[in-house]
């Protein structure tokens, strides 16, 4: 009797477990509707929640003041002046969330977190079409769990082109095979405005293109090759209308091409993200991720269970481990069966290529590469990723099932984390200024540091605030810091829509005595003076500010503050050039001809 009573329970609990997990698969297959919008109850609950514990940055708030400029007419003109190397439509978009619902952190996102969930959506259909729900979900899951998820919530242009490359690769698959002429013509012109819509989000958004061109390439060929390469068929073969369609989406770059050129004169020469391929190798595994070593090790044993199955008879007797065996074994009974076609996986296989092709692209106009500006990568592998486990599982029973509450547990417990780096980040945000309200009195603040300046002026109190100052020595940047990208964002609206004064380092040394620098400990400011004989004294405070920077930093290193001296002060030897050797004004700017654009005020 005490034996049945132990072993009852072990007996019951898988059978529950089963029966849990059928309820689960069956519900979601009979309700595929409904199991997404419940994904995108989640999707909301978790980037509510971290725009809420994430501070605005330096990006996001200059696409703040770009959009706070209120007209289409007023930001197309600040980004022909070199504003921002990016197209209008995210900007306008933001503008348009903000007139809706207010100048705070979640109005400023809702558009990137609107695109974002449009290439959730996209990629959910892309992937119901080929295989059942339950698998479909957890390829959309696989997508969260890449480090593109947190651009949902960034409000930049990258969720919102991430989600048009999607569209535009759903909207070209449904052309093949349409229901009707008319569901045809709808899907095309769906392609050519995601297509559009995103090279007017960012000017990488180019490369949606090429997985487009590259499974219509293959299709033709497909289709070439059922009929024999027969060419007096190729006039019905080859479909113009997707070339021609493609073409017109490519057409509002003929619209930017002063934009382009100035944003590439203002940043391409000092760029922190000047084109090299540890760019293209950085954007595998920082947006795939961690993901990606259990994807690549999912592809080599599809490669291996293939190889076997194709040279193994009886792959269960012959080969170990057994498992190894029964897959060769399924596989070689369901050769031939794959869910997705082979135009759809090229042109999967071409999203996973973006990096190179980014390279591509960048190191023949641009110049300028980034790991966030190739994020539609992870759509790539999260297609091949749920193929290839298709491929290998389909045939048991609770793979999809298992799958799912794999990346479901991955995407909560890494978001948790997340939320508590960003949780961090904020603490010792305030920790800096609590220390800085004690020690600050009444004098000026100067920030050097570009990542920290525009998030100071919004969080901190007005009487901090107000008090602070940009100066800029662009030849110190340049030789301190090796980039100046970020301050050339600056420099480009100063005495227009950034409201903080920015100002050559010269002219704030000639109008201050005694003056704080909020940097960090290889500031270039502080470097900079120290070369000019200024007095500069780091200040005896541990800020326990370790955590400010992270995957959007709000400063370039631990923060550090310092007691320093301008011209107006005794200190400095004011009048006497053997004391200090003195700055100027011309000096401190942007010397290159080409580079420099007349500021003037766009409101």
């Amino acid at each position: 009797m005490g034996t049945l009573a132990t072993t009852r329970p072990a007996i019951l609990a898988p059978s529950g477990l089963r029966g849990t997990a059928d309820r689960a698969q069956t519900w979601i297959n009979t309700h595929p509707a409904l199991a997404f919008t419940t994904l995108s109850a989640f999707y909301a609950v978790i980037t509510t929640l971290l725009s809420s514990m994430k501070l605005l940055w330096l990006d996001e708030l200059i696409t703040y003041h770009l959009a706070n400029l209120g007209s289409a007419h007023a930001i197309w003109h600040a980004l022909s002046l070199g504003a921002d190397p990016n197209p209008p439509l995210s900007h306008l978009a933001v503008l348009s969330a903000m007139r809706l619902f207010g100048n705070h952190e979640l109005a400023l996102r809702l558009p990137a977190i609107a695109g974002y969930w449009l290439g959730l959506l996209s990629l959910y259909l892309f992937l119901r079409r080929r295989i059942s729900p339950t698998w479909a979900l957890a390829g959309t899951f696989l997508s969260m769990a890449t480090g593109a998820f947190e651009y949902s919530y960034e409000s930049r242009s990258y969720g919102i082109f991430y989600g048009f490359a999607m569209l535009a690769l759903l909207c070209w698959s449904r052309t093949i095979e349409p229901k009707t002429r008319s569901h045809e013509a709808l899907t095309l012109t769906g392609m050519v405005i995601a297509l559009a819509l995103g090279i007017s989000t960012n000017y990488f958004a180019v490369l949606a293109f090429l997985p487009v061109a590259a499974g219509e390439v293959a299709f033709t060929l497909q289709r070439l090759h059922t009929e024999r390469w027969r060419m007096a068929e190729l006039h019905s073969i080859i479909r113009p209308r997707i070339w021609l369609g493609m073409m017109l989406a490519a057409a509002p770059l003929v619209c930017y091409r002063g934009l382009i050129r100035a944003g590439i004169s203002t940043y391409a020469p000092h760029a922190w993200n000047k084109v090299s391929l540890d760019q293209v190798f950085d954007s595998y595994t920082e947006m795939v991720e961690a993901v990606l070593y259990p994807l690549l090790a999912l592809f080599l044993l599809v490669g291996i269970v293939r190889v076997l199955s194709r040279f193994c008879t009886n792959c269960r007797a012959s080969i170990r481990p057994r498992a190894l065996g029964q897959l060769a074994t399924e596989y070689r009974m369901r050769h031939g069966r794959q869910a997705f076609p082979t135009h759809e996986l090229i042109a999967a296989f071409f999203l996973m290529l973006y990096p190179f092709l980014g390279y591509a692209v960048a190191s023949i106009k641009g110049g300028m590469l980034s790991p966030r500006f190739v994020i539609p990568v992870c759509f790539g592998f999260a297609i091949a990723g749920v193929a290839a486990a298709h491929r290998l599982f389909g045939h048991t029973r609770y793979a999809a099932i298992i799958f799912l509450i794999l990346f479901v547990t991955w995407v909560t417990t890494r978001e948790s984390i997340i939320g508590y780096w960003y949780t961090e980040q904020k603490q010792s945000f305030y920790k800096v200024v609590s220390h800085l309200s004690t020690i600050a009195g009444n004098q000026p603040i100067a920030i050097p540091d570009p990542l920290m300046v525009l998030t100071f002026q919004r969080y901190a109190p007005p009487s901090l605030a107000s008090r602070i100052v940009f100066p800029v020595d662009f030849d110190a940047i340049r030789r301190f810091r090796g980039e100046d990208s970020p301050d050339r964002n600056l420099w480009t609206g100063r005495n227009s829509y950034y409201h903080v004064p920015i100002v050559p380092l010269a002219g704030f040394l000639q109008q201050t005595g005694h003056f704080i620098i909020l940097g960090h400990d290889k500031n270039w400011m502080v470097q900079d003076l120290r070369e000019h004989r200024y007095p500069v004294d780091e200040m005896p405070i541990n800020t326990r500010a370790g955590a400010i920077g992270g995957f959007t930093p709000l400063m370039h290193g631990v923060p550090k503050f310092y007691e320093a001296s301008g011209d107006r002060s005794p200190a400095s030897g004011y009048g006497h050039v053997a004391t200090i050797i003195p700055f100027h004004s011309e000096a401190n700017q942007p010397h290159e001809d080409d580079l420099e654009l007349p500021i003037q005020d766009i409101r």
